[in-house]
């Protein structure tokens, strides 16, 4: 199992964030993420990626293009 950081955007209400998963794939990582959040729109970084600013700011760039 690794770690990886999950992009997460969801309908009004619940918003958007990420959070890191402990699975063993992006894709498994992805699906945990979005039976917590039904509905949405999931992205995953490898798991060798564990610089906090590197993350935020890749999640900025992604959420301007969601």
């Amino acid at each position: 199992m690794s770690r990886y950081p999950v992009f997460y955007c969801s309908r009004a209400g619940v918003g958007a964030g990420f959070k890191p998963v402990e699975a063993k794939d992006a894709y498994e990582a992805e699906q945990i993420v979005q039976r917590e959040y039904p509905g949405a729109v999931t992205a995953s970084l490898s798991e060798r990626m564990t610089n906090e600013e590197e993350i935020r700011r890749l999640f900025v760039s992604w959420l301007e293009k969601v």
